[in-house]
């Protein structure tokens, strides 16, 4: 089973309801709102975050699921658990076979596959026996057969597989299969594929070229960053980072010990063993006095001092108390 791991605060922000945040206190986890109202008190062993209204729950090493009030929905009885997709989670049992149910609890595949790496998407969800993986429906009807050896979930009308003679090929809902043609399926949503969209490399270094094929950034660098928010990040042969707007400008002059990727107008960098955030006329928003920063998203970042946690905004006020334990995958979803 595969699902990002969220421990300390995970924030979640939906439209037309309270802003979320899982807490730790002690060893017990709980929700707390954005006005530090405990909304569920610390009483599980993990919250694993939330998708589709529903948070997946861990009690005495056994997974469930509560709802963001904190009532349960599904009681805690799964040896492994994923979040609900499209109305449905994947599931596993003690003899670590994997199923499917619905929101009240239900079954509705039954107990009889090894794996599924992505749950549904798109209506099919991949599912693995014996080592061979295929797609089923929301039925459980097999609609692609178990034959590949590696499947990734739709994320468009077509996926990414991979054979067991080590060919990767694109798979309709068919089961029909294609050779990836780069001018035909650039634009789809694909597992894998298109990793590093227009990077190159020649004797002197790295660089990027546009979808046209020009050259936007020169290839005299160690690491070029995909683009993200309108910028890519560089880091130059001295290891310090800059970046480049996509018109292959150069708006940050290689000057940071560490840049990552832009997101909501900003980036996290470090400078001499402290963190801070840079906009994208290289100006600095917030100065680097942090221990540990990660990026804004919905407005709010993660930052550690002096042993703990917390979220600022943008201006770089403190808006959730950075008095929680440490945990850096968090943020707002």
């Amino acid at each position: 089973m595969k699902y990002a791991t969220l421990i300390i605060l995970t924030l979640t922000f939906l439209s037309c309801q309270t802003k979320m945040a899982v807490i730790k206190q002690g060893d017990m986890y709980g929700l707390i709102d954005s006005k530090a109202q405990v909304i569920v008190q610390p009483e599980w062993d993990y919250i694993n975050g939330v998708n589709e209204g529903i948070y997946l729950v861990e009690k005495d090493s056994v997974w469930g699921y509560i709802d963001r009030k904190g009532k349960v929905i599904i009681e805690p009885k799964y040896w492994d658990a994923d979040f609900f997709y499209e109305g449905y989670a994947c599931v596993g049992n003690s003899d670590e076979k994997y199923g499917f149910i619905d929101k009240k609890g239900d079954t509705i595949i039954d107990f009889i596959y090894d794996e599924s790496f992505g749950s549904f998407s798109k209506g099919l969800a991949d599912v693995t026996v014996n080592d061979s993986c295929g797609y089923i429906d929301k039925k459980g009807k097999v609609i692609i057969p178990l034959i590949y050896e590696t499947c990734y979930s739709f994320l468009s009308n077509l996926a990414v597989v991979w054979t067991f003679e080590g060919e990767q090929k694109l798979i309709n809902k068919k089961g029909e299969t294609f050779d990836y043609v780069e001018e035909k399926h650039k634009d789809k949503k694909l597992w894998s594929l298109n990793t590093y969209p227009g990077a190159f490399k020649t004797e002197n270094g790295r660089g990027r070229l546009n979808v046209k094929g020009d050259t936007i950034i020169p290839p005299n660098y160690l690491s070029t960053g995909n683009l993200s928010d309108g910028m890519h990040i560089v880091q130059a042969k001295n290891k310090k980072w800059g970046a480049y707007d996509k018109k292959g400008n150069l708006i940050i002059e290689p000057q940071f010990d560490g840049l990552w990727h832009f997101y909501e107008g900003v980036a996290n960098f470090s400078l001499k063993e402290k963190y801070g955030f840079v906009n994208k006329k290289g100006e600095i928003v917030i100065d680097p006095k942090f221990d540990y920063v990660s990026q804004f998203n919905n407005g709010l970042a993660y930052v550690e001092l002096e042993g703990k946690a917390g979220f600022i905004d943008k201006k770089g006020k403190t808006v959730i108390p950075i008095i929680y334990e440490p945990y850096r995958m968090t943020r707002f979803e």
